[in-house]
């Protein structure tokens, strides 16, 4: 027996992250139904048991809980606001689970909408990779009706390995947010260090090493030295997708007079990449900024 045998799943966004989670769903029993604006995406996965829809709305006459993991604000209005979105079709007695990293404008705006149908609205924007989707080792951030999120624990609980309730609005969208600071920040300090420590005579993956073993090391280094000590920026999360990010947080944070001169210069570091063409590379090339601005050692 799955944890998820008999539940009817709708889910929006079969990309770098829906597909992993995705495939959990199935496996843990769901009956899963996809809509996505690229149909190959689906039909990857259709040997596993994923079905197609050709709208939101049609997963809604299908589907008791709708999910949704799509890139940007634009893309959640188009799929819920938009021609064949989920507010032509959700009723009562469903719930609409967004994962998507948007703004909380954006998220309250949909909010609105999914009430006025008498439909559940959940936020749970998801901290991780391709990599943790896949075992299920995400860590969601969640808010909305209380008794809405004790009916779809059990689902989140296979998406994720805890699932932190933030409040009953937009608080998730926020804490997402704040999270994504941090780990836009990350790879730029790491970059000044490692040529800080270049200078110095020290090797490359031996550096990399030292700070993943070292009092500084997180989950996000742990999952990103392979991948800095072979300089291979094969994307799990691209610079387009953290630039979009910080851009949402930076709006936000002049919006309520916080002070983030540091977030506004990792994106000026992020728009250096994304102006030579390089936005399609995993976010963790920021390391490398030094390169682009120190000349090299003359000793």
């Amino acid at each position: 027996m799955g944890a998820l045998d008999g539940w009817k799943l709708g889910w929006i966004g079969v990309g770098r992250m829906g597909t992993p989670l995705c495939r959990r769903l199935l496996e843990a029993g769901a009956e899963v139904t996809a809509t996505d604006t690229d149909h190959t995406r689906i039909a990857a996965l259709a040997q596993e048991g994923l079905r197609a829809a050709m709208t939101a709305a049609g997963l809604a006459e299908q589907a008791d809980i709708i999910l949704s993991m799509v890139p940007n604000d634009a893309a959640l209005l188009a799929v819920t606001l938009g021609p064949g979105g989920l507010v032509e079709a959700i009723r009562p007695g469903q719930v609409f689970i967004d994962l998507s990293t948007v703004s909380p404008a954006t998220s309250a705006q949909v909010a609105e909408a999914i009430a006025a149908r008498g439909a559940d609205y959940l936020r749970c924007p998801v901290s991780g990779s391709t990599s943790t989707a896949a075992t299920g080792a995400l860590t969601i951030f969640a808010s909305g009706p209380a008794a809405a999120l004790d009916r779809c624990a059990p689902l989140l609980g296979v998406l994720g390995k805890e699932t932190l309730r933030c409040g009953s609005a937009e608080e998730a969208r926020a804490v997402k947010l704040m999270v994504n600071l941090v780990v836009a920040l990350t790879p730029a300090i790491i970059g000044e260090a490692l040529a800080f420590g270049g200078r110095l005579g020290l090797e490359w993956e031996g550096m990399v090493e030292a700070l993943s073993k070292s009092v500084v090391a997180s989950p996000l280094l742990a999952y990103k030295a392979g991948m800095l000590k072979a300089r291979d920026w094969t994307p799990a999360a691209d610079l387009d997708l953290i630039a979009k990010d910080l851009d949402l947080a930076l709006a936000v944070g002049l919006r309520e007079g916080a002070p983030m001169p540091l977030s506004a210069l990792a994106r000026q570091f992020a728009a250096a990449y994304q102006a030579s063409g390089e936005g399609e590379l995993d976010f963790f090339r920021l390391a490398t900024w030094p390169e682009r601005l120190l000349a090299p050692n003359p000793r």
